[in-house]
């Protein structure tokens, strides 16, 4: 019984949906007329569909009409949707092909998706495996950016109805040009209007420089500035019936790593070289924060003058760009060099870092004049983009960079130091060696000094119970106690001032060295010992937890550092001998805390100089003493003379022979000094107590006397 109400249930059901579908559904819903058929026919599957269809091909019309867009022919809006996107690789990362780069090119905008330098110097801190690459891509929440890619508003306007642009849109590739090895090293890619009257061509190249033979592969490559170049053309051409006002904005080096940013003093600054009257080349720096506060006050400034080069540095690296073609003719106008290329250059924040604003992404962008072009004319320029390390030797002519060489005010101190330390590698030593010869050499040329200097600890050691005496006896006179001290030292020949010549004639060899460091990319990745970098903290090892300030990675030089830096200060310093003595001793303890935060984050190879130096300088002092050891004093030390509280009286045991009376002992220049200071201040003095007397005589109605 149930197996038949569940039969009669299916039959009705199914006739009910039949007579629905058959007679109810025509009346609701007729159906669409035969053109929209025709063309839902027609067009090709949705899955199928190509995603940078315009948005109007890929949705059938809802009102049944065919509306074409005005003047573009249905293959011309279909052999643009057509192009297909690729990556065309330029160069190779064999070092051993004569290229320096290799640089992928993408047809998406037609720009620098990436770049890396195939230096076997030059790899990767965090994978030493890979090459380090120098360009890359930023992908935002709106736009992705690249390096040059460009925007041009006449041809972007043409590409709206298609929701895309100048930047979005695949570009054809026109050309590729190989080797003789079949490496590619130049490619030509194209982007036409819709409507055919704009088109634009951007050609990228780079250059093949083999090393040739009999010259040292480092040698070349450290001064060979062509092979970091990416070379870049955009041509502009009118296909138009009538004359056209076109223009361009290229946004410049996009992607440039920020290595160590945890340690690292140095992040992404923009650095802008205007050319001046006489050709020369004036550099601005732009920082991140700078920036970031003029976009956010919509106040980004527009640099007008004719520049050299343009882009953004970091601790190691640089990606500048330079105009590089013939057509290229700066001029002076109002006083100010302008450009035939662009009309102004100005900064672009492409990512704000919100934690640390230095470590923003930033770069910049070209602005070029407005350029007319007759019906069927074109014009082209050309640019070149630096992407490799920082050394003179490559920033140097035609690019004319060395200023962004960040050595500071010792540059030539630093410059010197960096010259020793690449000689001293050039001879087959590590560069932890080098550095140790460096501290040797320039401890060893102050030798002299240094020895004069513990030869001075050591007589202020021993003058030590003298000076306590004199303070027992004179109390709380400091007068008194000064000119009794002077006295001392003057009659032991000892000067308290020579003990700080030997450490501000360091001061520049230390900041110069600190600079050297900094700036040499010789040292970056560079291992010494259990040191992966010497450019970098050495970090032995992660800890479990992170510190404020110092981080969580332990670094075992610096503490060695300034633990040496306790011992010379106890071997150093006298031990104190009244309360002032102790403060300057909890002061300088103090100060060696507060330099061990500062060390700690130093780059090793800094470390390894100090290390080195303090080493040195204790075995100077224990040389010294065991030079007194062995040649003692048969009495006294003849260059100490004891004095006794009783300064001004000469001891009634002490008889001096006729030598002595008849020659006095030669006073130093700072006893001199003292002579000429006690004279004023008793002649000040003098003059006081005329002036006390004329007083009281005025007081008591005395009449001076008149002079006859």
């Amino acid at each position: 019984m149930e197996q038949k109400r569940l039969l009669l249930f299916v039959v009705l059901s199914a006739t009910v949906i039949f007579f629905w579908q058959m007679f109810i559904v025509p009346r609701i819903a007729p159906r669409p007329q035969v053109v929209a058929e025709q063309q839902a026919e027609n067009a090709p599957a949705q899955d199928e569909q190509d995603p940078d269809l315009p948005l109007v091909a890929k949705k059938p019309p809802t009102n049944g009409e065919v509306k074409p867009l005005p003047e573009q022919p249905e293959e011309q809006k279909a052999g643009f949707a057509r192009n297909p996107q690729r990556t065309i690789v330029l160069g190779s990362l064999d070092p051993e092909s004569g290229y320096f780069l290799q640089a992928k090119i993408t047809t998406q905008g037609a720009a620098v998706l990436e770049a890396s330098l195939n230096d076997p110097l030059y790899r990767d801190l965090d994978d030493n495996q890979k090459q380090l690459q120098i360009l890359g891509e930023f992908e935002g929440a709106k736009e992705v950016s690249r390096s040059l890619q460009i925007e041009m508003k006449q041809l972007d306007q043409k590409l709206a109805p298609f929701l895309t642009n100048t930047r979005r849109a695949d570009w054809k590739v026109l050309e590729e040009v190989k080797d003789a090895d079949g490496i590619i090293h130049s490619v030509r890619l194209g982007l036409s209007a819709p409507d055919g009257s704009i088109e634009v061509q951007k050609v990228f190249s780079l250059k093949k420089y083999p090393v040739p033979e009999g010259e040292d592969f480092r040698e070349f490559r450290n001064t060979q500035q062509a092979g970091y170049l990416i070379h870049f053309d955009l041509k502009l051409i009118n296909e138009g019936s009538q004359g056209q006002t076109l223009d361009y904005q290229l946004l410049g080096p996009v992607g440039i790593p920020l290595e160590n940013a945890d340690n690292t003093r140095k992040f992404r600054d923009l650095r802008i070289g205007f050319l001046q009257n006489d050709m020369s080349v004036d550099t601005t720096t732009l920082y991140a924060a700078d920036i970031i506060e003029e976009v956010q006050e919509q106040n980004v400034e527009k640099y007008t003058r004719a520049f050299q080069f343009a882009g953004v540095d970091v601790q190691y690296f640089a990606a500048l760009i330079t105009p590089d073609g013939k057509n290229y003719k700066p001029e002076l106008v109002n006083g100010e060099m302008r450009s035939n290329y662009s009309a102004s250059v100005e900064p672009v924040l492409i990512q704000q870092n919100v934690k640390t604003e230095e470590q923003s992404r930033i770069t910049v962008k070209i602005n070029s004049d407005e350029i007319e072009l007759p019906a069927g004319g074109e014009t082209e320029h050309s640019y070149a983009l630096y992407a490799g390390p920082k050394r003179e030797s490559l920033l140097g002519p035609p690019l004319k960079a060395t200023e962004i060489m960040d050595f500071g005010f010792f540059g030539p101190v630093a410059k010197l130091m960096l010259w020793l330390l690449t000689t001293l590698h050039s001879i087959g030593l590590s560069y932890g060696i080098a550095i140790v010869c460096l501290t040797v050499i320039v401890r060893g040329s102050l030798y002299p000094l240094s020895r004069k200097q513990a030869v001075g600890a050591q007589k202020m050691k021993e003058l030590q119970p003298q000076i306590a005496e004199l303070k027992k006896k004179y109390g709380d006179d400091r007068e008194k106690l000064g000119r009794a001290q002077m006295e001392l030292f003057s009659k032991n020949n000892y000067n308290p001032l020579a003990g700080c010549l030997p450490i501000f004639l360091q001061l520049p060899i230390f900041f110069g060295l600190y600079t050297a460091l900094n700036n040499a990319v010789q040292l970056r990745g560079t291992p010494f010992l259990w040191i992966d970098n010497l450019a970098a903290p050495d970090a032995l090892f992660k800890l479990p937890f992170n510190l404020p300030v110092l981080g969580d990675n332990f670094n075992l030089l610096p503490l060695i550092t300034v633990g040496l830096f306790v011992v010379q200060q106890k071997l150093f310093m006298p031990p104190p001998t009244d309360k002032d003595q102790e403060l300057q001793h909890k002061i300088m303890n103090y100060m060696m805390i507060a330099m061990g935060f500062l060390f700690y984050r130093v780059p090793a190879g800094l470390c390894v100089y100090f290390i080195a130096s303090s080493l040195w300088g204790i075995c100077e002092r224990k040389l010294l003493d065991f030079q007194a050891k062995r040649h003692p004093a048969t009495s006294a030390d003849p260059n100490v003379i004891e004095v006794t509280a009783e300064t001004k009286k000469s001891s009634p045991n002490k008889k001096k022979t006729d030598k002595e009376e008849e020659q006095p002992a030669k006073k130093g220049w700072f006893a001199r000094l003292q002579e000429i200071a006690d004279q004023a201040q008793a002649q000040a003095a003098l003059n006081e107590k005329q002036r006390d007397q004329n007083s009281r005589d005025k007081g008591n109605g005395k009449k001076s006397k008149k002079r006859r």
